[in-house]
C-alpha cells in the first residue's frame, strides 16, 4: 500500500524562512486519511508579517503570538511525517521555507524524502496554468480555500492521487518512474536536491498567455508587462508565466520599450566574460534612455506575485 504525506506552508513575509502556518495530509492507499495543521511563530529576523502576505493568507502576528516556535513545529511536522515520503505542490518553495526556517535558528535540516504534484501535474495533463486550482480543476475536485496550509495540502494530495490513477499507478515509485520524475531529497549534513523532470522530451511549447483582464486591479502586477531573466528556483518559466497572467500582468519574452519589470533570476548561461545577461544590458539601455523599467530579483517578484 502507498504511503506518504503531503505538506504545504504558509510564510509571513517574503524571506523562504518565515514559515507562519503548515498543513499536513496523509495519504494511505488511494485516499487521505488524517490532516494536521499548525500555526508557527517565525524564526527571530524573519518574524515581521509583510501586508501583502496577510492579504494572501489572512495571517496576523496576533495569530502566531502563541503559536510553537520553528524548531517545535519541526518537530511535529516530522513526527507527523513518521518517515513517510513528502509530496507538495511547487515543492521547491516548501522545501526551501523548511532549508532556510533551519538555517535561520541554526539546526540541520530534517532527513527528508519528497516530490513535486506540480511537477507530477506537468507531465499528467496540459493545461494554462500548473498552480493548485487549475490543477484541482483537472483532478475533478472543487478548491474554495487557496492558501489555507491545510487546505492546500489536502489538494496536492489529491492532485497526486488523480495523477496515480491517470497513469494507472499504485505507488508513488511507480508513478514517479512512469514519468521520469525523479525523487527529491534533503540530509542533516546540509545536501539536497530538487525533485525533477529528467527525461529528455518536453510537451510541445505554450503560446505566451495573455493578462486576465478579471484579475485583482489592486494587484502588485495587474497591468504590468514582465519579463524574466535567469532561472527561478521556486518554479519553472511556463508557470512563471501562467502566474502572472493569473494576476494581470502581461508575461514577455523579451525586454521591450513596453516592458515595466524585469525580474532577474539565477544567471545559469553567462558567456564568458559577462556579468549581465542580454536582458539585463537591454534593461540598462533602456533606463538610460529614459524609460521607466524596474529591476527585481526572485524574492520580491515572489512578494508581488503573492506566493
Amino acid at each position: 500500500m502507498s504511503s506518504w504525506v503531503a505538506i504545504d506552508f504558509e510564510t509571513a513575509n517574503e524571506h523562504r524562512g518565515s514559515p507562519c502556518s503548515v498543513g499536513m495530509a496523509a495519504v494511505d492507499g488511494q485516499s487521505v486519511v488524517d490532516t494536521w495543521s499548525s500555526l508557527i511563530q517565525p524564526p527571530a529576523g524573519f518574524d515581521h508579517f509583510n501586508p501583502y502576505n496577510v492579504r494572501v493568507h489572512g495571517i496576523t502576528p496576533g495569530d502566531v503570538a502563541t503559536a510553537p516556535g520553528w524548531k517545535a513545529a519541526l518537530a511535529e511536522i516530522v513526527a507527523f511525517a513518521d518517515g513517510r515520503p513528502l509530496v507538495a505542490h511547487n515543492a521547491g518553495f516548501d522545501f526551501s521555507a523548511i532549508r532556510a526556517a533551519c538555517d535561520a535558528e541554526g539546526i540541520a535540516w530534517p532527513e527528508l524524502r519528497y516530490t513535486c504534484s506540480q511537477v507530477v501535474a506537468r507531465r499528467t495533463w496540459q493545461l494554462l496554468s500548473y498552480g493548485l486550482p487549475h490543477c484541482m480543476d483537472a483532478a475533478g475536485h472543487a478548491f474554495t480555500d487557496h492558501h489555507q496550509a491545510e487546505a492546500d495540502s489536502r489538494a496536492s494530495a489529491e492532485i497526486m492521487l488523480a495523477a496515480m490513477r491517470e497513469a494507472g499507478t499504485a505507488s508513488l515509485d511507480e508513478l514517479l518512474d512512469k514519468h521520469q520524475i525523479r525523487w527529491g531529497s534533503m540530509t542533516a549534513d546540509g545536501q539536497w536536491r530538487g525533485s525533477q523532470y529528467q527525461g529528455s522530451g518536453r510537451r510541445d511549447r505554450m503560446p505566451v498567455p495573455g493578462a486576465n483582464p478579471d484579475a485583482d486591479p489592486d494587484g502588485a502586477l495587474y497591468g504590468l508587462t514582465v519579463c524574466l531573466t535567469g532561472k527561478l528556483t521556486a518554479m519553472e518559466r511556463p508557470e512563471a508565466f501562467a502566474r502572472l497572467a493569473e494576476v494581470g500582468a502581461q508575461p514577455t519574452k523579451n525586454v521591450t520599450k513596453k516592458t515595466d519589470i524585469l525580474v532577474s533570476a539565477m544567471q545559469t548561461q553567462l558567456k564568458p566574460g559577462d556579468t549581465l545577461s542580454g536582458k539585463l544590458k537591454d534593461a540598462q539601455a533602456l533606463l538610460d534612455a529614459g524609460q521607466a523599467i524596474e529591476v527585481v530579483d526572485e524574492d520580491e517578484f515572489l512578494r508581488r506575485l503573492g506566493t
